[in-house]
């Protein structure tokens, strides 16, 4: 119960960190925003058997938005 409660914050968290980091263009706030967002969604999810990936989704995500934010 207690689990749940605590992951739904960090992904409202995330989901706070990551509109932060598109505004401020910052690579640090977005992926950190990616990473408290994916967490919660693939524990929801699968359980642990994809966390390791998380991190990965994150960074690649990450450098594909970052270059379309200069490109742009």
């Amino acid at each position: 119960m207690w689990v749940n409660i605590i992951l739904i914050v960090l992904a409202i968290e995330g989901i706070i960190l990551f509109y932060y980091g598109l505004q401020k263009q910052s690579q640090l706030f977005f992926f950190l925003g990616l990473t408290s967002f994916f967490i919660p969604v693939v524990y929801f999810i699968n359980g642990f058997t994809f966390m390791p990936l998380v991190p990965i989704v994150a960074l690649i995500i990450t450098y594909i938005a970052k270059r379309k934010i200069t490109l742009a």
